[in-house]
């Protein structure tokens, strides 16, 4: 009897707080390499890929004024229901932040995956890029350097991949 309801507590115990989907995928960003080198406009103020791994997280704290326009993590890690970004436009100061909803634009499997986004003035953009590999001057080139070498979709603004 102890054992059924020790077992029907675990069960009720794992449909309330739901365990994160982990797959090996990268998160990255480059704002120097990117065909519109949106470093050069724009301060990076804080990112947040999901919020189950620190790795993929940061905010800037004084006394710095901006993050590095710059970083990569690659491995097993949780795959994030959301992306959140805050960066500083140079020219005017004024300050932008969004947050994606990603649930329904990842493939359900992330494996050898890459998320990476790119900043043009106010608006955000994120991209899914694919296993697959193409010749470098293969279309779409989008406005991450990272679709130079794999097929690569646009998830927001616009969705233009399938969820499979």
């Amino acid at each position: 009897m102890v054992i059924l309801i020790s077992l029907a507590l675990a069960g009720c115990a794992g449909m309330t707080s739901p365990q994160p989907k982990f797959a090996f995928h990268s998160f990255s960003f480059d704002g120097w390499d990117d065909t519109d080198k949106w470093a050069a406009t724009v301060d990076l103020l804080e990112y947040s890929y999901g919020d189950q791994y620190r790795m993929v997280r940061k905010k800037v704290a004084p006394p710095r004024e901006r993050l590095g326009p710059q970083a990569g993590v690659a491995g097993t890690m949780p795959v994030g229901d959301f992306l959140y970004v805050r960066w500083r436009i140079k020219a005017t100061g004024e300050v932008v932040e969004d947050r994606v909803d990603l649930r329904a634009l990842l493939p359900k499997d992330m494996t050898k995956h890459d998320l990476t986004f790119v900043i043009e003035g106010r608006q955000l953009y994120v991209y899914l890029v694919t296993p697959k590999p193409k010749g470098v001057k293969d279309p779409p080139i989008l406005k991450t350097y990272l679709s130079w070498f794999n097929v690569t979709y646009e998830i927001y603004p616009t969705n233009t991949y399938a969820k499979k």
